[in-house]
């Protein structure tokens, strides 16, 4: 599983400039966060078992020259890396898509409030933003210094950033020459399910009618979504960086012990992320421990001191994120439905699989199986059957290194040499499969340029965007948890504009008035 690349003559595979480069970009808004979010105290505790739990970062240089990186795989990651996130709407450049409206005004709250930000009491309880916050806190942290419009130029250059980074972990998988390097570029920004088969299937007339090219394509399945590689950047880069990353770094760093010691804290920087796709990585995790265990016959891991000090700043982590979280609806896809509607769902399930990842899945096995490639497709045969968050965000968010691990192993197929014409074959079978996919990020690269630029609110709040309300996925009632005798008092941020100026969603609108579905 991801194969590993050169090792030391002692075994150990140091850290190239390139992953400490990943890693630094996943743990610095988590160093943020518990500065700015605990007392002083339990934070100079948190900080110093984070620092431990990186010590590989700071005391074994071995390999930090690995595998240079070329002037060509800079140039294209840059290029391709920073049109894709400026298309994909952060500072609003170029259209951006309706999450936006949210997420400007978390980095809003962020920016204009005292750490932590809170809301005020709320039915006799004092409130608190209980969120995900590692994509926002370095550009909000900058904010804070200069000014909120610089924030957004700091959020844009951070997204570009993470975009690279994990474009140029994609390269580096890959042979030097430009074709193959424009290839697994093209195969990760245009990587899909197939989407708009979906929509003919189940939408057919209806959809045919009204079908033009900035259309959404991917909720055709009603209950859940698999998003494409360019859909999680456009939408949700929150979500998606801890995914990809960490799942470029099991393909580059191999059996490294250097990396296997530091996969506990990387779990918990990407929970602060998004926890839902930190949950999406365990299954891949597990298995990268379980290797170290058999293959190099190591107990390394198990020994506390490479797994207590990430449990220690990962239970404080956690215990915020899932405050009052009995609030957010969840449960399973059966759940009270009759044999017929299981049967049903489960039918409609089994397609939604296939055409998302099961064939595409499928075409990569007969060319070059691996362990990796199963993993993900077992994760996303079964995640549709559990729902968690208003949309259903466990599977759309959990999705996100299976979905990973589909793209890189299709271009990997794509690249594979073999004189066999049966695998050419199966690769233009692969290669057909990627172009009907390709729809979906298609359509997302048109909606961004057809669509008209829409204004940063700079008064709009949380509160204020969600019309008044205290959204339970993303707004904590404190109530005498343990986690709020060390967390710092929150700071009320003014509500601001509750009206139709805050709550009006322009994105949404100009999706309506455009299908009026």
């Amino acid at each position: 599983m991801f194969e590993p690349k050169a090792i030391n003559a002692d075994g150990r595979q140091g850290l190239a400039a390139l992953d400490r480069l990943a890693i630094g970009y996943l743990t610095l808004p988590l160093f943020i966060f518990l500065i700015g979010w605990f007392e002083w105290w339990a934070a100079a505790m948190f900080v110093v078992l984070s620092a431990y739990a990186l010590r590989p970062m700071f005391f074994n240089w071995d390999g930090l020259s690995r595998a240079p990186l070329t002037a060509q795989q800079i140039a294209i990651a840059l290029g391709v890396g920073c049109a894709w996130t400026v298309l994909g709407g952060t500072d609003h450049l170029f259209f951006a898509n309706a999450d936006w409206h949210v997420r400007d005004a978390v980095l809003h709250d962020l920016v204009v409030s005292a750490w932590p930000v809170g809301y005020g009491q709320h039915e006799g309880q004092e409130t608190l933003l209980r969120a995900p916050l590692g994509y926002y806190l370095t550009a909000a942290l900058m904010g804070k210094a200069t000014s909120l419009s610089f924030a957004h130029v700091a959020l844009l250059a951070w997204t570009a950033i993470g975009a690279v980074l994990f474009l140029l972990q994609v390269m580096s998988l890959v042979e030097k020459r430009a074709s193959a390097l424009l290839l697994a570029s093209a195969v990760v920004v245009l990587f899909s399910g197939a989407d708009i088969v979906g929509e003919l299937l189940n939408a057919g007339p209806r959809f045919r009618s009204q079908w033009d090219i900035p259309m959404h394509l991917e909720w055709w399945a009603g209950s859940y979504q698999y998003s494409s590689m360019t859909t999680q950047l456009f939408w949700v880069p929150n979500h998606a960086f801890g995914g990809w990353l960490i799942i470029g770094l099991l393909y580059r760093c191999g059996l490294s012990s250097d990396l296997e010691v530091l996969l506990p804290f990387l779990l918990v920087a990407a929970a602060l992320w998004s926890p839902l796709t930190a949950l999406g990585l365990l299954p891949f995790i597990m298995w990268r421990a379980a290797e170290h265990l058999f293959k190099r016959h190591s107990l390394k891991l198990l020994h506390p001191k490479n797994w207590l000090p990430s449990l220690v700043v990962g239970s404080a982590v956690s215990a915020y994120l899932t405050l009052a979280s009995g609030t957010v609806s969840n449960g399973s896809g059966l759940a009270g439905w009759s044999s017929g509607d299981a049967v049903m769902s489960l039918l409609r399930q089994l397609q939604f699989f296939l055409l998302e990842a099961g064939l595409i899945g499928l075409a990569i096995l007969l060319i070059r199986p691996s362990v990796e490639l199963i993993i993900a497709l077992v994760v996303l045969a079964v995640l549709p059957a559990v729902y968690l968050g208003p949309s259903n965000d466990l599977v759309m968010r959990a999705s996100i290194p299976a979905l990973t691990v589909l793209a890189i192993s299709a271009f990997i197929a794509l690249l594979y040499k073999t004189p066999q014409p049966k695998i050419f074959r199966r690769k233009a079978f692969l290669a057909g499969l990627l172009l009907v996919g390709a729809m979906t990020p298609i359509a997302e690269i048109s909606r961004a340029i057809i669509f008209p630029v829409w204004p940063i609110n700079f008064q709009a709040t949380l509160i204020g965007t969600n019309c008044g309300g205290f959204a339970p996925h993303y707004v904590a009632e404190l109530g005498g948890q343990a986690i709020t005798h060390v967390l710092r008092q929150p700071s009320r941020v003014a509500l601001g504009p509750l009206g139709p100026e805050s709550c009006n969603n322009p994105a949404s609108e100009m999706a309506w008035r455009r299908y009026r579905f």
